[in-house]
């Protein structure tokens, strides 16, 4: 059998090679779900099946033929892992027969349910998410041009436009802000408004995207936190991507105020329109 740990970091990285980001993606449909118990993967086995499979339900090979259907030939399972234990007995320095319980990773392979034959399909229930007044208005202050990627969320320069997937495809309402309070800061170093160089040279190194991610999400934590949507899960969700920067901002501890200080201006402009001496010009209305 091959080292689980082999096996989960390779993983990951086929993820992160086809550009599937796990540890921010909070617009997924529905998170990673068990075709036969219904129960939704936790942990690591949620970002192990982060993909690009429009159906959000997994099975193993014999749960398919129990239940009367088959693995199409040729398709490639995912791994799955979970935390089992046995009991072994050992000997204290009293001469003690004592028993120490031993936890250990194993991992079984499983399968979308678009991978199978003969199954039928599960629908989730679907989210309802709504829009919050506050939080929208000051998503919409300043003009951002938004448009709906169901995939990606991302700010492009070229087009100076926001892309979200749509308000239902997030795990909340809270879930959708946080991600776009984190474009709209990307979106307010553009050009002819804070003009941030980690913006025009964002694609010129790790260092430089670091320092603009770290800004970005800063700058949707200080968002949410004005739109009273400061949850201890928006805050998790942060800290988490932040902490997938951290081996290149590491060595810079000036960073983090400079990034405090690029957030703080970028809230600012969206809130009052008005820019720092020497910077661009606002174009957008109010």
């Amino acid at each position: 059998m091959k080292d689980v740990f082999e096996v989960v970091t390779g993983q990951i990285l086929k993820q992160l090679n086809e550009g599937i980001i796990p540890w921010r993606r909070p617009w997924t449909s529905n998170g990673p779900t068990s075709y036969a118990t219904n129960k939704e993967y936790q942990g690591i086995n949620t970002l192990l099946l982060q993909s690009n499979y429009e159906s959000p339900y997994w099975v193993t090979f014999r749960q398919a033929q129990k239940m009367g259907g088959v693995i199409r030939v040729g398709e490639k399972g995912s791994p799955i892992v979970f935390v089992d234990r046995m009991v072994k007995e050992e000997t204290n320095k009293e001469g003690q027969v004592v028993l120490r319980p031993i936890h250990f990773l194993k991992y079984y392979t499983v399968f979308n349910w678009c991978q199978t034959k003969g199954l039928p399909e599960k629908l989730p229930v679907e989210r309802d998410n709504q829009q919050i007044p506050g939080a929208e208005e000051l998503l919409r202050r300043r003009g951002p041009c938004i448009e709906i990627d169901t995939e990606q969320a991302y700010y492009r320069p070229h087009s100076d436009k926001i892309y979200l997937p749509t308000l239902d495809q997030f795990e909340s309402s809270e879930a959708y802000y946080a991600t776009a309070y984190h474009e709209l800061t990307h979106w307010t170093g553009g050009a002819g408004r804070l003009c941030r160089d980690s913006i025009s040279n964002y694609h010129m190194g790790k260092d430089v995207r670091s320092q603009e991610e770290l800004t970005a999400e800063m700058g949707a934590a200080f968002f949410c936190q004005i739109a009273a949507l400061d949850t201890s899960q928006t805050l998790q969700n942060s800290t988490a991507y932040i902490q997938s920067w951290i081996q290149h901002l590491q060595n810079n501890p000036k960073w983090v105020l400079k990034a405090s200080k690029q957030a703080r201006e970028a809230v600012e402009f969206v809130l009052t329109g008005k820019l720092p001496e020497g910077r661009g010009r606002a174009t957008a209305t109010a």
